[in-house]
């Protein structure tokens, strides 16, 4: 009993409360939002309200063990849960389940499951810890090939079932930034811009023609006047709330039904209808802080693979909050891409709680280090290519000499107890490896 009372007190000591409170804020906003937005259907608002408060108790209880898991002893089943993400994205083809034009859910009775919404998170942990084994020659074609056909087999298996390219871009958007913050040179980047203009042509007759005209009407909106409705009906509602919003069910296009997708696609205009742009402004500003915690526990993490994963939790939430608010602006494409935490929808809700379950994972890990006295925040600074291809160099923010320097006593033991999840190798011998060789003489 009093080992389990120990465990839960370490446990509440290392969580990350700015996580759970910012997260379970947005889920209270968010209900209000759906009761507002679900009140004047038919079938009213009890049977949404049910379902997404459901859906938030499953999601902390995900959250809860996530954040449990060591995720670093995880990694080394990597290629077996990247099989099992393909073949779980495949499984639309015989059990799929069309809903809104795109075959995208499975069914489980009353219960639906988008698979492409879970997979953002098997695909942000494989992907980081296979920039981690590539690190040291993450600048070379070939291994830029290996991670290109990672990214590409788990889009093809979205999109070939389902059609639904919209599901699919966060995946190339996580991709990016995991990479940036993994250390790619800058002339990668600016080759797959070049190279993505080139394809524009190519890329362009692939899409059907709905997906062409959402991309169109924001040129110009009479092109497709149909397709534009449901944004003109958002920036409608939006510009009606000014700043402080007609008030709580006192929307005019929510109430009548005017603003569609509403409970979903479209909440963010129901906030701004009945909230103006306080409400809206307390929308961004809450899922800013989700982002920026993200990236600061990236920052912090003691080693790569798990400051990866931070940092692809981070790029979900930011792709996903500004293609949603884009779209109800009319600025962006309509993708049917939810707005995190704010929109009905049973896994998008459990998703990001298990994301965040991620993140909380390595921040508690930073903070037991410290309440075993450990040294804490071990930075990686990844590889950067020089002249020569083999030519490396980086830096840990925990610096091993120093602190031997400064503990000679316990130099032994510090070794022991101090984790480096990598130090550079270098083929040539140096005048910096002769004085490491004399200060351990030492």
């Amino acid at each position: 009993m009093q080992h389990i009372k120990e465990k839960m007190s370490r446990y509440f000591r290392t969580m990350d409360y700015v996580l759970l409170f910012v997260a379970l804020f947005c889920s209270a906003f968010g209900m209000v939002l759906i009761f507002s937005a679900t009140h004047s259907l038919e079938e009213g608002s009890t049977r949404y309200m049910v379902i997404q408060g459901l859906a938030i108790v499953l999601g902390l209880i995900g959250f809860i063990i996530m954040s449990c898991l060591d995720l670093e002893k995880l990694t080394k089943w990597w290629r077996i849960i990247l099989v099992a993400n393909i073949l779980f994205q495949l499984s639309l083809i015989v059990f799929g389940y069309e809903d809104g034009g795109n075959k995208s859910w499975l069914r489980f009775g009353g219960i639906g499951i988008q698979p492409a919404e879970l997979g953002k998170l098997l695909f942000i942990f494989t992907f980081a810890k296979h920039i981690n084994l590539l690190r040291y020659r993450l600048n070379r074609v070939r291994s830029l090939l290996m991670l290109g056909a990672h990214l590409l087999a788990v889009m093809a298996a979205i999109v070939l079932p389902s059609h639904d390219v919209g599901m699919s871009l966060p995946y190339v958007f996580i991709a990016i930034l995991m990479l940036f913050a993994a250390g790619l040179s800058l002339k990668w980047f600016a080759g797959g811009v070049i190279l993505t203009c080139a394809a524009v042509p190519i890329l362009w007759q692939v899409l059907s023609n709905i997906q062409k005209n959402r991309i169109l009407v924001l040129f110009d909106p009479t092109i497709a006047p149909d397709t534009y409705w449901q944004q003109e009906q958002s920036l409608i509602a939006i510009g009606s709330g000014k700043l402080f919003g007609t008030g709580f069910l006192k929307g005019n296009q929510t109430q009548n039904n005017m603003l569609p997708e509403k409970h979903t696609d479209f909440i963010f205009g129901v906030a701004g209808e009945e909230w103006g742009l306080v409400g809206c402004m307390v929308i961004v500003i809450a899922l800013m802080s989700l982002i920026f915690r993200a990236f600061f526990v990236a920052y912090r993490a003691h080693g790569q693979t798990l400051s990866l994963i931070c940092v692809g939790v981070g790029s979900m939430l930011l792709f996903q909050t500004y293609e949603n608010i884009f779209m109800c602006l009319g600025i962006g494409p309509v993708m049917g891409l939810t707005l995190p935490f704010f929109s009905y929808g049973g896994s998008s809700v459990v998703t990001m709680y298990l994301a965040l379950g991620m993140v909380s994972s390595v921040s508690r890990r930073e903070k037991k280090q410290k309440l075993q006295g450990l040294p804490s925040g071990e930075h990686v600074i990844s590889e950067h290519t020089e002249r020569g291809d083999e030519k490396r160099f980086g830096e840990t923010a925990v610096p091993l000499r120093e602190q031997i320097r400064q503990f000679k006593n316990r130099a032994v033991d510090l070794k022991s107890r101090v984790k480096i999840d990598w130090i550079p190798k270098k083929k040539k011998k140096d005048n910096s490896r002769n004085e490491d060789q004399d200060w351990e003489d030492k």
